[in-house]
């Protein structure tokens, strides 16, 4: 049964989740099974047409030697705003004795018809980053990146900063991709004959200022068709350092078109010269033509992760994840640990990988496969790899998250993608509300079903 409240619609929904895990090792297969998954509260679900849960971040906070969740954002691309269709909006929650609870939503500085605010989330040093990659300046869509901040004494949120396209040597649609960690922060935007590009920044939250880091150079593009920067993930590894993390889905390999590769860069050490520096090109074991590896990509301490919504598995295109790690000392680059498949009800053409999260404080990584047939076409599912030892290597173990009899449709779960601890957030970007709405979008915190979960059903 579904419950509807204005101006979001609150769904209370009990799914009952199986999940069949396979993890696979370098050389040896291993099969078990991991308790199912069930959402842990009710579904959230948008405005009519506003398709929230297109991107989804969250903030943690830690204190007393326990790191929580105190933040969930989504956003909601498609809303209208003030008249302005499609101008989109920003969503904030945060945990109440109910539940999550809708605190505040984000609207742009400067709201616009057709900017997609929202479509793209990053948060990191106190701030969430906002892309609004169909910003447009006199017809030309530049995009915009906007940052705020909440004043928690005042129960408000501050624009901090924004960043348009077409400054700072930056081109169109700025925003089309997003990554923060701490005050590092990576920018995509679309280079000249679809060849991406990426720019990388520091914030400084005391002054507040965005500086360019490397101070100079500090952009990087692709080859023509490789769309570098489709997706990014960037680590902080000092107080002028970092690791990033850019896809590049359209790049060829060995005459493969769209096989896509992923570009691994440091900032170069030497601030008179600047710019970033490659340090591993990743591409998936056999390239082949549309395996468009890098759709998305994630990192943490030890690997580096790369989505391939094309990759197939010898029946069809299901998609994977590849995980890479550095190579021994004294070689240089990564290597290939293992490539994963879906196991539990892989479907042809449902895109795994199209989303990608990794927990940055445990060892475990989610992806979305939003065209997945599981019971309704395009309901979507969402899939949580935990790793674990096995034999003394690691491996990886799959669950499956994922609405069951009682989804609408076409829902497209697992849209966007976002996970800490147990707590797994998820969105479907067009699931229907009742009653004539449409293209609503929604999402859902999941956890293990031997949790306790008060007050999570109704």
């Amino acid at each position: 049964m579904k419950t509807c409240a204005s101006p979001l619609h609150r769904i209370s929904w009990f799914l009952l989740m199986q999940c069949t895990v396979v993890a696979v090792g370098v050389s040896f297969l291993q099969t078990a099974r991991a308790e199912p998954w069930v959402p842990k509260y009710d579904a959230f679900l948008g405005a009519n047409a506003s398709q929230l849960g297109t991107s989804i971040a969250v903030r943690t906070s830690y204190s007393d030697g326990i790191r929580t969740v105190t933040h969930v954002f989504v956003g909601a691309p498609n809303a209208t705003v003030n008249g302005q269709a499609a101008a989109g909006a920003v969503y904030v929650y945060k945990p109440g004795p109910q539940g999550w609870q809708l605190a505040t939503t984000l609207n742009a500085n400067n709201p616009q018809a057709g900017a997609h605010f929202g479509a793209t989330l990053a948060q990191g040093s106190g701030l969430i980053a906002i892309g609004a990659p169909d910003f447009t300046s006199a017809g030309t869509p530049l995009g915009r990146v906007e940052f705020y901040s909440e004043i928690v004494a005042a129960s408000q949120w501050v624009l901090r900063e924004f960043i348009n396209g077409g400054t700072g040597g930056t081109g169109l649609r700025l925003g089309r991709s997003l990554a923060f960690d701490s005050d590092m922060l990576a920018i995509g935007w679309t280079g000249t004959n679809d060849r991406g590009c990426v720019t990388t920044i520091q914030y400084n939250p005391v002054i507040p200022r965005l500086r360019p880091l490397p101070v100079i150079n500090n952009s990087v593009c692709g080859v023509d068709g490789a769309v570098l920067g489709s997706s990014l993930a960037i680590r902080r590894t000092g107080d002028s350092s970092f690791r990033l993390v850019a896809g590049a889905p359209g790049e060829s390999q060995n005459g493969n078109a769209l096989a896509g590769a992923a570009h691994v860069y440091v900032p170069n050490p030497d601030v008179g010269t600047g710019g970033l520096i490659e340090i591993g090109t990743l591409a998936a074991p056999n390239p082949a033509f549309l395996d468009v590896f890098g759709t998305s990509v994630g990192l943490d301490a030890d690997y580096i992760y790369v989505g391939a919504t094309g990759r197939d598995n010898g029946i069809g295109r299901v998609g994977s994840v590849t995980i890479f790690e550095p190579r021994p000392f004294p070689f240089f680059g990564y290597q290939l640990r293992n490539e994963y498949f879906p196991i539990e009800s892989p479907d042809i053409g449902g895109h795994c990988g199209a989303s990608l999260s990794v927990d940055p404080y445990n060892d475990q990584f989610i992806v979305g496969c939003p065209d997945s047939s599981n019971v309704f076409v395009d309901d979507g599912v969402a899939r949580v790899f935990r790793k674990t030892l096995f034999l003394g290597q690691p491996v990886w173990t799959e669950s499956l998250l994922t609405t069951g009899l009682l989804g609408t449709g076409p829902d497209h779960l697992g849209s966007a993608v976002a996970l800490f601890a147990d707590q797994v957030f998820v969105g479907a970007r067009t699931i229907n509300a009742v009653g004539p709405d449409t293209n609503n979008g929604g999402w859902w915190e999941f956890g293990p079903s031997g949790q306790d979960f008060a007050n999570g059903f109704e």
